[in-house]
């Protein structure tokens, strides 16, 4: 029941993200959703890797991101009625290059989402190594996006 609610709050927010953001609409052209779709699959991907291993939280709490917002964030048939409107009114063009740039747009922002967790994660670990070495000399040791603090404990 608890992944059951989660669910349906992170959904409640992405669904109204959507909504919001699907308003800017600058053009003819469906930027609002190739924006969500690309950014969707970042944080899906990014979400994905970086919970199964380096950074433990709760099953609802990954169920709410991925499966809730992400999944009422981004939606495939929103994508597809776009195409099919594109075709019916005779808009080859952009009916050809709105789903080439949403699929390649969608799978670098997910390499960079995956890449991303690992990266971060990598550094973690290393973090985690080199702040056991260094309590062992006496020395506490933090690292926050590459700024490292060094102060001394009492020896």
């Amino acid at each position: 029941m608890r992944n059951i609610l989660a669910i349906a709050i992170g959904a409640f927010f992405g669904a109204v993200s959507r909504f919001f953001i699907s308003q800017m609409s600058i053009s003819h052209f469906p930027f609002a959703t190739l924006f969500i779709n690309i950014v969707g699959s970042f944080v899906l991907c990014f979400v994905a890797e970086i919970t199964v291993e380096h950074i433990k939280i709760s099953a609802a709490l990954r169920h709410m991101i991925t499966t809730g917002f992400i999944s009422s964030f981004t939606t495939f048939s929103t994508f597809v009625l776009e195409i099919v409107r594109f075709l019916m009114k005779r808009e080859f063009t952009i009916a050809v290059i709105y789903p080439l740039l949403s699929i390649v747009l969608g799978l670098l922002a997910s390499i960079l989402g995956f890449e991303l967790a690992r990266i971060i994660s990598e550094r973690q670990q290393q973090g985690s190594m080199r702040q056991h070495e260094l309590y062992n000399c006496g020395i506490w040791w933090c690292n926050w996006s590459d700024l490292e603090i060094y102060s001394w404990k009492n020896i």
